[in-house]
């Protein structure tokens, strides 16, 4: 028998919310693994970037969202979240450029719904044709990504790491899974905290209890001359001006920052060393999963390998909350590896749609 689909677009995300909750509970049904319907598809992450973007009065002026919501027989089915860049056309699932798993909100498979992903598939053609689809960091075996594909265009792939924490029962197991190198080396830097008779501490941190502005612009700077080392460039009194100008600017406004401030999901890990931060990483919960869209280390503290050390002193806290899965999201670093990440690829599809 022939499904009942139906189609629409809606510009307001408060319009759809009872479609998204239905979506997020079938969610929970299915049990999806957190490839497939991760933190960044919820609604409540969707309407922080909806109410975040719409602050700005110029954001409002150069862009707009759209929610393609899909129907079959009168049970939501699927959500596309698209923010559309007026002057370019330019159109992509939002994130504020916030690293993670982005995706079509949807808590089923391919099998049996082929008709339902066609008709999507279908409709953007129908409907945005002429704009510039840009979807980046969507699973490789999204079912989505099998439907675009249908659009031909250009498919790029993207590592994306994840531990399984759920296959450790200790964390002694989950130690005794790396590699023995990597053993070793996390060992030396231990020891080298005990013999330099450095303090290292892990500090957590939530909207409840965040940090004052000071020491967040500390952090950020952080991150930012860190990037300038990512990006090759060179780390000079100039580039340095930058970076602080950028920390100031994220804590007053950035959208890491306020999703800290505003999400309840958020956390600040801090790893200090003689109560300096020498590691920090932000971290969102959903379902005991968490998606970690930011990491940054000081290298003046390098010699104790702070990336590597507040993943394992988190890890610790993560087994008594009994974590199933840890996301370090798009990237290729090599720490990603060393603290076990297993690689699932994730894919930029790329296509200027045509009727």
């Amino acid at each position: 028998m022939a499904k009942n689909i139906s189609i629409s677009e809606h510009y307001r995300i408060t319009d759809i919310k009872q479609q998204w909750e239905e979506l997020e509970s079938q969610r929970g049904e299915n049990n999806l693994p957190y490839i497939n319907y991760s933190f960044y598809q919820t609604f409540q992450w969707n309407l922080f970037l909806y109410e975040y973007t719409r602050i700005s009065i110029l954001k409002r002026l150069t862009s707009k969202f759209c929610y393609i919501l899909v129907m079959s027989d009168n049970t939501p089915f699927a959500i596309l979240p698209m923010i559309i860049t007026r002057s370019s056309k330019k159109a992509r699932i939002p994130s504020c450029r916030i690293a993670g798993i982005l995706n079509i909100v949807c808590p089923y498979s391919t099998d049996g719904h082929e008709e339902e992903f066609k008709k999507l598939v279908q409709y953007i053609k129908k409907h945005h044709a002429d704009k510039h689809l840009s979807f980046a960091d969507v699973p490789q075996r999204s079912p989505f990504v099998g439907a675009m594909k249908s659009l031909g265009g250009k498919f790029t792939e993207r590592g994306s790491y994840h531990v399984p924490l759920a296959q450790f029962e200790t964390f002694d197991d989950y130690i005794d899974s790396l590699s023995k190198n990597i053993y070793k080396n996390i060992r030396k830097s231990y020891n080298h905290l005990t013999t330099d008779g450095k303090l290292m501490r892990l500090q957590v941190y939530t909207k409840e209890n965040l940090p004052e502005d000071n020491y967040l612009r500390q952090l950020w700077n952080i991150y930012f001359i860190r990037r300038l080392m990512w990006n090759k460039k060179k780390i000079n009194t100039i580039n340095k001006a930058i970076a602080h100008a950028k920390a100031w600017i994220e804590v007053k406004s950035g959208c890491c920052t306020r999703s800290l401030r505003k999400l309840s999901n958020a956390r600040l890990y801090v790893l200090e060393i003689d109560r300096q931060p020498a590691a920090f990483m932000v971290i969102y919960a959903d379902k005991q999963h968490l998606l970690m869209p930011r990491l940054a280390i000081d290298m003046a503290y390098s010699r104790y390998s702070p990336g590597i050390l507040i993943i394992l002193e988190s890890v610790k806290l993560w087994q008594k909350e009994s974590i199933a899965d840890f996301d370090m999201c798009r990237g290729d670093e090599r720490y990603k590896t060393d603290v076990g990440g297993i690689n699932e690829p994730l894919c930029r599809t790329e296509r200027k749609v045509c009727r």
